[in-house]
């Protein structure tokens, strides 16, 4: 459309010349169309324009806050490599094997009133270490033997020397600087194990040795009731059992 109107004044330009020499030149200038845009708001005052842009940008910084949240080092996250993880776990397995239990907690280690054991302090210390089927019997002043006899029994040869072991490691904790320590009679016996602690005889049987001396009977109805001490043999069980006795001694010098 611009280039027609153009095309139009210059053929009436030529056509004025052509007529009239004397006919005064006229100059056109080209137009040309822009744009304005606006944003309908009032006129602003000096100055404004900065204010409003630091405006907007603080709204954008709202906005923005809003939205998303803004990262912080302390907050992440930490991921570890193979490597790294495999160094944890075989640190964390370390400190749970280093949790030992300690197999002297809540053990009374004051020495008793008539002995270094007191016959309550053995039975619960031999009931914590699982002993079976404990028996405690008083033993007549007239024996001047000890005051008690106590027999248990262990759940397999390794049980019941863990059982006398630990008994004595107490004993030893608990007495006087004057208490003999205690002998480990038997101690590779699969069968029988005897402490004697000065005022209590600890006697250790496994199963089959309980049951075959049965001396729960010898000690509670007397030799005349019990049928194994009356039987006739070249070496009965009572002299067996004597002999086993006299043969008890504490040792002096074993730490």
């Amino acid at each position: 459309m611009r280039t027609c109107i153009l095309r139009n004044l210059l053929r009436i330009s030529r056509e004025s010349l052509g007529g009239n020499r004397n006919t005064r030149l006229l100059t056109y200038s080209q137009l040309r169309l822009t744009r304005r845009f606006s944003n309908n708001k009032p006129d602003r005052k000096p100055g404004d324009d900065e204010n409003a842009s630091k405006g907007d940008d603080d709204n954008l910084a709202t906005a923005i806050n809003k939205k998303y949240k803004a990262f912080h080092d302390e907050d992440a996250d930490v991921i570890l490599d193979v490597s790294e993880e495999l160094q944890k776990i075989s640190l964390e397995d370390i400190s749970a094997q280093q949790q030992v239990h300690d197999p002297y907690v809540d053990i009374n280690f004051t020495h008793g009133a008539t002995g270094v054991y007191d016959i309550e302090e053995l039975v619960a210390l031999l009931e914590r270490d699982k002993a079976q089927n404990i028996f405690v019997a008083s033993v007549p002043k007239e024996y001047a033997y000890v005051d008690y006899i106590v027999m248990v029994t262990g759940r397999s040869q390794k049980h019941m020397h863990a059982l006398a072991t630990f008994v004595r490691k107490v004993y030893k904790l608990k007495r006087h600087p004057t208490d003999l320590i205690p002998k480990i009679e038997g101690e590779n016996s699969k069968d029988w194990i005897a402490l004697d602690l000065g005022n209590i005889a600890l006697h250790i049987f496994s199963l089959s040795a309980r049951e075959h001396y049965d001396l729960e009977t010898l000690w509670t109805v007397g030799t005349q009731y019990d049928d194994k001490s009356n039987e006739s043999q070249e070496l009965n069980i009572m002299d067996k059992y004597n002999a086993f006795l006299a043969d008890l001694q504490p040792a002096d010098n074993v730490r």
